[in-house]
């Protein structure tokens, strides 16, 4: 069983409805022609005096070609049935003026009947119906069901009136009586008739400006598959619009050609900008099919020149036309394959795929816009309908380009040994050696969002707990500081005033006052020791964590200094480090196990190198970041700083910090 572009079987009932939808894909542009031919016959007549028209002869063959290859959506079957409607609307009506003219017969009122009512089913369809459902056969919104209602409440209505006038000349241009007529409606059909086009005008505009809707709303690779059917259509109804009533040849010689452009411009999306998906298996059949042709030529052309000059050696001939036509094969099949690629953008070599993929990494200005970009160059590379990468972490950042589907195919992208994200693709054949190439790229540009990802929400973190803090000290000083030194004032102005008229009362006051002037030293003090320790002003920072190792029962710590003097360190720094070990130490001795802790802290080529190891139990395989280890990070974040957690080769955990002793 053979599958189609979307990866459904192909069924004997599948394949009997394609044969139906071509054969009257071809059987519509013949009756186009045959209309024309007998409008010929009738000269001066003007309904169908033109020429072929361009709907029934472009518009089946291009929603066939669509239908064959995706024929789940709506509007390739609008696309094919509105060329066939017309096509048969054409025909009946040319029949009805040719028997009325030259075989007038019972038969001609029946041919008219239809004449009367069926454009109602195309015209609003081409010019309002299928620009709301363009590409995916659903409306840009909720708010555009008014239009679609009133192109369907217009069809229905004016169809049914056309159909029961009793009087349908108006119509037809005839005297020919209408065998469903209903004589009660008298002139209303006909005083309809004369004020639709204006219902049927603004309709089509509001149909044509949802496409811009939808345009404006898209993403770039939907914007450039419908732009070429967005303007087809606007300059169509534009026209149209703005050339109602005339009958000059030129001006409706025009039309037709404006009503030749949108079928193409369809066929054109999907060919250049993968529409529906449908550009891979048109490369196939492109390249196999010349092939094929190539090679049976060649075959056949061997085969009669060796008959002719070896003339009783058939066999022999047979043979050597056969191993010529294998030597020339995979040369040919080759020059076709690039020669079709070039025609569709496509690039075969994971090389060359590689550079151009670098090339447009290198003019992006950020990683995300770098990721997006080789995105779309990857799917276009592996022939793809949809292609989208799933950064790793959390929030799980997403790129997609194209329509992915509900089961792509899964590729892990993985940066310097860790998992970076995975690698989503949907259709096309891709070889080993193109996944291979194209997820190297893709997993360090992933690895690069998630740095950046990480890096964004790590500066929100510090900046929000920033302020955070700097709100708590306002309040500490607030509430707490200025009511404090608010009533030592008070206090110090009452013994002032006692000291005078009762000096025996002044004592009271001022042990009051030395009570509130401790409580106050007591309260900056606590402020202070929630900016920066104090016991780094006094010890230094080795001693600060000496002091500390030596307050916290565990497993005994040993503070290094190995190389020159640490010296004085800028005071951020200084606190940076002391609350990195601080965090360290702890989680060392609540969760590693370990019997010994090393510190060791170094200055580097302007930096302070800050290391705590444990000879403990490690890293899980998929450590959890928590609290104390998200701190670590933004506390060196905060100084322009990094600090990695990693497990040891001879075991345990490692706590590295790397921090600049100059601002960042």
């Amino acid at each position: 069983m053979t599958t189609d572009i979307a990866g459904g079987p192909v069924t004997a009932r599948r394949r009997a409805l394609l044969v139906v939808v071509w054969t009257l894909a071809v059987a519509a542009p013949v009756a186009t022609i045959v209309t024309s031919v007998l409008g010929a016959q009738l000269a001066g007549w003007n309904e169908i005096d033109g020429g072929p028209d361009p709907v029934g002869l472009l518009f089946p063959a291009a929603g066939a070609f669509l239908v064959t290859h995706r024929p789940r959506l709506l509007f390739p079957w609008l696309l094919w049935g509105t060329g066939v409607l017309w096509a048969v609307y054409l025909l009946l009506f040319a029949l009805t003026a040719w028997t009325h003219t030259y075989a007038p017969g019972p038969l001609t009122p029946y041919l008219a009947w239809p004449s009367l009512w069926l454009w109602l089913l195309v015209v609003p369809t081409f010019s309002g119906i299928m620009p709301l459902l363009f590409p995916d056969g659903r409306l840009p919104s909720k708010r555009w069901r008014p239009v679609l209602y009133g192109h369907l409440v217009l069809m229905g209505g004016h169809a049914l009136l056309l159909g029961l006038s009793p009087d349908p000349e108006f119509e037809l241009g005839l005297p020919i009586e209408n065998p469903f007529g209903v004589p009660a409606l008298g002139r209303i059909p006909e005083i309809v008739e004369s004020w639709i086009g204006l219902p049927m005008i603004l309709l089509s505009l509001l149909s044509v400006a949802s496409l811009g809707f939808r345009y404006r709303a898209a993403t770039p690779e939907v914007r450039r598959q419908i732009a070429w059917y967005l303007w087809a259509m606007v300059i169509f109804v534009g026209y149209w619009v703005g050339t109602q009533g005339s009958e000059d040849p030129v001006v409706i010689g025009l039309r037709i050609f404006l009503t030749a452009g949108i079928p193409i411009a369809v066929v054109a999306s999907a060919l250049r900008h993968q529409l529906y998906g449908i550009r891979l298996i048109l490369d196939r059949t492109l390249v196999y099919g010349t092939l094929a042709f190539v090679a049976g030529l060649t075959y056949s052309g061997l085969i009669w020149a060796a008959d002719s000059v070896a003339g009783d050696y058939g066999a022999v001939a047979g043979l050597a036309a056969a191993l010529a036509t294998a030597a020339v094969f995979h040369p040919v099949r080759l020059r076709l394959q690039r020669s079709v690629d070039r025609l569709f953008n496509v690039e075969r070599d994971p090389y060359r795929a590689a550079d151009l993929l670098s090339r447009a990494v290198q003019r992006a200005g950020d990683p995300a816009a770098a990721l997006a970009e080789a995105l779309s160059i990857v799917r276009t590379t592996l022939g793809a309908r949809g292609a989208g990468v799933r950064v790793a972490g959390e929030p799980a950042v997403s790129f997609v380009d194209g329509e992915l589907g509900a089961r792509p195919r899964e590729v892990e992208l993985v940066w310097q040994g860790e998992h970076a994200g995975r690698l989503l693709l949907a259709g096309g054949r891709q070889s080993r050696q193109q996944l291979r190439v194209m997820a190297k790229h893709l997993a360090e540009l992933a690895d690069a969002v998630r740095l950046s990802t990480d890096l964004h929400d790590s500066r929100e973190r510090i900046t929000a707990t920033r302020d955070e803090e700097r709100r708590r000290l306002g309040r500490e000083l607030h509430d707490g500081l200025g009511p404090s030194l608010t009533s030592v004032t008070m206090t110090l102005d009452e013994a002032r005033r006692r000291l005078e008229r009762d000096p025996d009362s002044v004592d009271e006051l001022l042990v009051r006052f030395r009570e509130e002037m401790t409580a106050t030293l007591k309260s900056v003090r606590e402020l202070v020791d929630g900016l920066r320790p104090p016991v780094l002003e006094e010890l230094g920072l080795p001693g600060a964590l000496r002091k500390f190792a030596r307050a916290t029962p565990g497993p005994r710590v040993r503070i290094r200094t190995p190389g020159e003097p640490l010296g004085e360190l800028p005071a951020g720094v200084e606190t940076a480090a002391y609350r990195i070990v601080q965090e360290a130490l702890t989680n060392a001795r609540r969760h590693a196990r370990a019997s010994r802790i090393v510190v060791t802290l170094a200055r580097g080529d302007g930096v302070l190198l800050v290391t705590v190891a444990d000879d403990g139990v490690g890293l899980p395989e998929e450590p959890s970041p928590g609290v104390g280890l998200t701190s670590m990070r933004e506390r060196a974040a905060e100084i322009g700083g990094t600090c990695a957690i990693t497990s040891r080769p001879e075991g345990g955990t490692a706590v590295t910090a790397s921090l600049p002793l100059t601002p960042s």
